[in-house]
């Protein structure tokens, strides 16, 4: 029967979030939930990979945590929906860093309301690159080589809306729910490599992503803030906690689980 790492009963509290030494991808990393993950990951020691599509932005961002944390932080420019340019962003950490131990899965895309009577097949599938494939394709590369250096964390975020339906954002939810399920089969397969594989689904925040739908309807901040327990919308900031958590040694005997931060928002 496997045992658990002796490292760890030595370790003090503190120490089983310390990241020293290690590095961490995150997808999505120059806004919103993204940008304030990979902060918070370097801050606890880690030398970061910030991923996103605009060039600029990415090395804007890195130059920051390196001002403000003095870790390594690897700027990457990158199209998570494009299947053949994930390969390329993989070898690209192993040639900098030799290594990765924490990937989050954090970009992704829901430009519209479409209920799915007037969905597209174009519509479905640039939702698909971004909230599924690639996730999937990126987890999959990443996985053995985790398992050849010993084990690492990956991070899927999805939403609380992948637990429940709602009208005109069903093609984004359906997707994360669908992402939820890979989670879990990942978990499964990946266990033996020492890849532990956890879900982080946030409710409300004010990302990016919100403030778009509240200028398309300035009623809807009001009434997600009321869906809470907590009755307000939280900052991006308030994520990092949990995601340090399962990214650390904090996390040892969690895998194939999902965790929801949504100021106790209902899923359903």
């Amino acid at each position: 029967m496997p045992r658990s790492d002796p490292k760890l009963r030595n370790l003090s509290l503190p120490n089983r979030f310390d990241l020293t030494g290690r590095v961490s991808l995150v997808t999505g990393a120059t806004k919103g939930l993204g940008r304030a993950m990979v902060q918070g990951l370097a801050e606890a020691g880690s030398d970061v990979v910030v991923v996103s599509r605009k060039e600029e932005l990415c090395a804007s961002v890195a130059a920051e945590i390196e001002e403000t944390t003095g870790r390594r932080a690897l700027p990457y420019a990158c199209h998570i929906g494009e299947w053949d340019a994930l390969p390329g962003l993989v070898d690209r950490v192993y040639d900098e860093f030799g290594r990765l131990d924490v990937l989050v899965n954090n970009a992704g895309i829901n430009p519209a309301m479409v209920p799915i009577v007037d969905m597209t097949e174009s519509f479905f599938d640039k939702l698909a690159a971004v909230n599924l494939k690639g996730p999937i394709r990126l987890a999959a590369l990443v996985a053995p080589r985790m398992g050849a250096q010993g084990g690492g964390s990956i991070i899927n975020v999805t939403t609380l809306g992948a637990y429940a339906a709602g009208p005109g954002v069903g093609t984004y939810t359906g997707l994360k729910a669908a992402l939820l399920n890979f989670t879990r089969t990942m978990a499964s397969e990946w266990v033996s490599l020492g890849v532990r594989v956890n879900a982080l689904a946030p409710g409300p925040f004010m990302t990016e992503m919100m403030k778009g739908t509240t200028q398309h309807d300035p009623g809807f901040a009001k009434l997600t803030a009321d869906a809470t327990l907590m009755k307000r919308i939280a900052d991006p900031e308030e994520i990092v906690g949990l995601a340090l958590f399962l990214a650390s040694d904090a996390s040892s005997y969690v895998t194939g689980e999902d965790y929801s931060v949504g100021g106790g928002m209902r899923s359903n």
